[in-house]
C-alpha cells in the first residue's frame, strides 16, 4: 500500500514555509522575559549563576518564566530546547519526580491553552531537555509560560538557556517546507519502527499518540492544500 503511494509524491513539488520571529532566553537576550521572584533581576550574572530558579517556594508561590508576547502560525510546532540546572542533584533531599518541567501556551488574552511536562528519569546537574508543542488553530499571538510545579526548594531547577524555533508540523527533516522528503521520512520511521528523534507532535498529524499510514495520508493531503 504505502509502495503505492511512491508515483503520486514524485509529482508534489509545493513546500509550506516556516515563518515567525521567536523570542530566546539566554544571558545576552532575555528583553521582555518575566520572572515572578521579585528578589532575582534578569541579567548576565543572575543567568550564568543559575538565580532563574523554577519551584514553587515555602509560601506556595510559583516561581515561573514567561516570554514576550509573540506571533506564531496556529498549526505550526514549537520546538524549546531548554538548559536546566540542578545544583541539589546530589543532596539527599532531591526527589527527581518532582523536577518535571512543563511549558504552557499562553493566548494574547493570558489565558492557557495548551500546555506540554518533561518528566525525567535521572537527572545531572546540566541536563538538557527537549519539549515540543503545537500551536492550536486560531492562536497567533501568544507567550510561553515555564515552570515546575511540582519542585519545591530542595529539588528546583534553574533555567540557563532557551532555543525556540518554530516548525511546521509534518516538517520532519526540518527545513523549513513540508514536501516529499517528509513523506519519505515519516513512512522510513514507520517501516524502522524507530530512526531520528522526531517530537511526536511534529509527526502525529492525527493527533493519535502513534505514528501511522493515517499520518502519512495527512501529511500527503498536507502538501496539497
Amino acid at each position: 500500500m504505502i509502495r503505492n503511494l511512491f508515483p503520486l509524491l514524485c509529482a508534489l513539488a509545493i513546500g509550506l514555509a516556516a515563518h515567525g520571529q521567536l523570542p530566546q532566553f539566554s544571558s545576552t537576550s532575555y528583553e521582555d522575559w518575566i520572572y515572578t521572584n521579585p528578589a532575582v533581576e534578569l541579567n548576565r550574572d543572575n543567568i550564568l549563576n543559575n538565580k532563574i530558579y523554577l519551584y514553587t517556594t515555602s509560601q506556595h508561590q510559583p516561581l515561573t518564566l514567561t516570554s514576550p508576547l509573540f506571533t506564531c502560525r496556529g498549526g505550526s510546532v514549537l520546538d524549546m530546547n531548554v538548559t536546566w540546572i540542578t545544583d541539589q542533584w546530589m543532596s539527599e533531599e532531591f526527589v527527581v519526580r518532582k523536577v518535571g518541567l512543563t511549558a504552557t501556551i499562553i493566548d494574547a488574552q493570558g489565558h492557557p491553552v495548551d500546555s506540554v511536562t518533561y518528566t525525567p528519569s535521572s537527572v545531572n546537574r546540566t541536563n538538557y531537555v527537549n519539549l515540543a508543542i503545537a500551536v492550536p488553530d486560531g492562536v497567533t499571538r501568544l507567550r510561553l509560560r515555564f515552570a515546575s510545579w511540582k519542585a519545591d526548594v530542595n529539588s528546583n531547577g534553574a533555567v540557563r538557556q532557551i532555543a525556540l524555533t518554530s516548525l511546521l508540523r509534518g516538517d520532519l527533516n526540518r527545513d523549513g517546507v513540508v514536501s516529499i522528503s517528509d513523506v519519505n521520512m515519516m513512512i522510513g520511521l514507520i517501516l524502522a519502527g524507530n530512526g531520528p528523534d522526531v517530537p511526536l507532535v511534529l509527526a502525529d498529524l492525527n493527533d493519535d499518540r502513534s505514528i501511522t499510514i493515517a499520518d502519512v495520508n495527512c501529511l500527503i493531503n498536507l502538501i496539497l492544500r
